[in-house]
């Protein structure tokens, strides 16, 4: 009990001192670390203003034609996974994973580096073949975002929904063909019916995620002048000119995080309400792959589609581009361009301090996040703590905070008591603000793997002896051991991938690889931008690769072989 309510404490203390500090400097003017009395005018002064609420509604169409891009592509991609007999399953489901390790902003600046109106390679070509003198198409605009956006949140939104088809009842699809409707017919009128549940949690989900992203919006919303809210908290704090301005930052992030803490709730019931729709018989239960007949290929060129602009296209781009000294369509002049002088010469242009630190995130936020995570998870499900679902909600609520609005409340933190939190402009405090992030993660995944293992197994341990410490690290976790593994490598990834918050909370002295690859590109180095993403790219493929590998083999060669 003691060692639980000291777990708790600590979440409490991690997830609710930047929530305290976002509160507190939205109280505040001046700067932090000042004091002064507490006071109403940073919300008077952003909510009196015609031009926040044009904001909000840029944010609110951002995040709905997000999540409707998103599902127009998981949702059929899910049922022909998971129901049909589509061809090349395995290579979609594999190169869908590989599309997960492309960073979201990387992926922006390729469809940029395609799609500009100056600059991109569809208007240079529309405009030498048809001779347009205006561009044949933009991603500058709302629609552009949601579009790009919307793409990168397909994988999120197919592994939440693959469980709900997966195990759908085939009956009810059988019934459908005898009495002689379509398979298309059938996916609307029987399918998607049943798991309207699952997805409205996936809706809420995305929803909630689309509010708080920040890439997108930056890179491509800057330029146009349009804004969301994670935008206008991110200049707030870092301004191309001038002063930081934390009570602003404050105030707009209030409706943020009022926002996602309405729509956490309202997703966790939406989960528990969701458990009422079972679609799985019991007796009788056969799992079938519905026969796709003369519509196979169609099913997988969609599927090709999909794979395209979420993986071929964007990489394709940004190859081509490294290649070059400037951007330029194919041609015969192009092609006796082609070098690879701009790979020779990143370190021309970086020194090795940013890919220290991004190596020093790779490895210590995964194994504190994990750490966190086993022991939450363990308390959770397989103990009888009376608080225990308090400290899963807590474990949760992390999700819930907008990763750029966590990071403002860490560096307020960090400058406001420095004395006390002596870590900005570290690469600490930007490992802490991923930590925190990511022990929703970590636990959602870990609860899954726990309950797998059966209580029998503790019980004969305790019986043996051995001590609950014991039993944990001796018996519990090398049964799940490869579920840990899996969740440690992806946020290895995600923290290897993520710019928002290293942006937010960055200095001289702790610049990650992906906020220098940010940098280039504020700078105009197309070329050097390309052959750093690139790079970025296939290191997180090998590693990847390379790890499962080798964790396959070691398990070849453990215990009973």
């Amino acid at each position: 009990m003691l060692f639980a309510g000291g777990l708790m404490a600590l979440l409490l203390f991690m997830v609710g001192v930047p929530l305290l500090m976002v509160v507190l400097m939205s109280l505040r003017t001046g700067f932090p670390g000042e004091g002064g009395p507490l006071t109403l005018a940073n919300f008077i002064a952003v909510y009196s203003a015609p031009g926040t609420y044009k904001v909000l509604l840029n944010t609110l169409l951002f995040a709905s034609g997000t999540v409707l891009v998103a599902l127009v592509f998981a949702v059929p991609l899910v049922w022909l996974l998971t129901r049909t007999d589509l061809p090349l399953k395995g290579t979609i489901y594999v190169l869908m994973t590989v599309g997960i390790l492309i960073p979201v902003f990387l992926r922006t600046i390729a469809w940029i580096l395609l799609l500009s109106p100056r600059i991109g390679l569809v208007n240079q070509w529309a405009t030498q073949l048809f001779g347009l003198d205006h561009p044949l198409i933009s991603l500058y605009n709302i629609p552009g975002m949601a579009f790009i956006q919307g793409v990168s949140f397909v994988p999120s939104a197919f592994f939440m929904l693959a469980a709900a088809y997966r195990t759908m009842d085939p009956s009810l699809e059988e019934a459908a063909y005898t009495a002689g409707v379509s398979k298309f017919q059938t996916f609307l009128r029987i399918n998607v019916p049943i798991t309207l549940p699952a997805i409205a949690g996936v809706m809420v989900y995305l929803f909630m995620s689309a509010i708080a992203v920040f890439e997108v919006p930056a890179i491509i919303g800057f330029p146009a002048r349009i804004l969301v809210l994670s935008a206008l908290i991110f200049t707030s704090t870092n301004p191309p000119a001038g002063l930081p301005d934390y009570g602003l930052a404050g105030a707009y992030g209030a409706v943020m995080l009022v926002a996602g803490l309405s729509l956490a709730f309202f997703y966790v019931r939406l989960v528990q309400h969701g458990k009422k729709y079972t679609v799985i018989t019991g007796r009788g239960y056969r799992p079938r792959q519905i026969s796709l007949g003369r519509w196979k290929w169609a099913a997988l060129a969609f599927a090709m589609l999909y794979l395209s602009m979420e993986v071929f296209i964007p990489f394709l781009v940004l190859v081509w581009a490294s290649l070059l000294p400037h951007l330029q369509l194919p041609s015969a002049e192009a092609f006796s361009q082609i070098s690879l002088s701009n790979y020779e010469t990143i370190f021309d242009y970086v020194d090795a301090l940013p890919f220290i630190n991004t190596a020093i995130l790779m490895f210590a936020v995964p194994t504190a996040t994990m750490f966190l995570s086993v022991l939450v998870s363990w308390l959770v499900v397989r103990t009888q703590v009376s608080f225990r679902g308090s400290l899963d909600t807590i474990a949760f609520l992390p999700h819930a905070i907008p990763s750029i609005l966590l990071a403002v409340g860490l560096g307020y933190l960090g400058l406001a008591y420095r004395n006390f939190f002596p870590v900005y402009g570290t690469i600490a405090i930007i490992a802490i603000a991923h930590t925190i992030t990511w022990i929703a993660y970590g636990t959602r995944t870990t609860n899954g793997v726990m309950i797998q293992v059966h209580r029998e197994l503790e019980e004969a341990g305790k019986v043996s002896g051995a001590s609950t410490p014991r039993v944990l690290g001796r018996i519990v976790l090398p049964l799940v051991a490869a579920g840990i593994f899996n969740s440690w490598i992806w946020i290895s990834m995600l923290s290897y991938r993520e710019v928002t918050m290293a942006l937010a909370l960055g200095t001289r002295k702790n610049l990650v690889v992906s906020t220098i690859v940010w940098q280039f590109w504020g700078n105009g180095w197309v070329p050097q931008v390309a052959a750093l993403g690139v790079v970025l790219v296939l290191f997180a493929v090998l590693v990847v690769g390379a790890l499962k590998i080798g964790f396959s083999r070691l398990g070849e060669v453990g215990p009973g072989s």
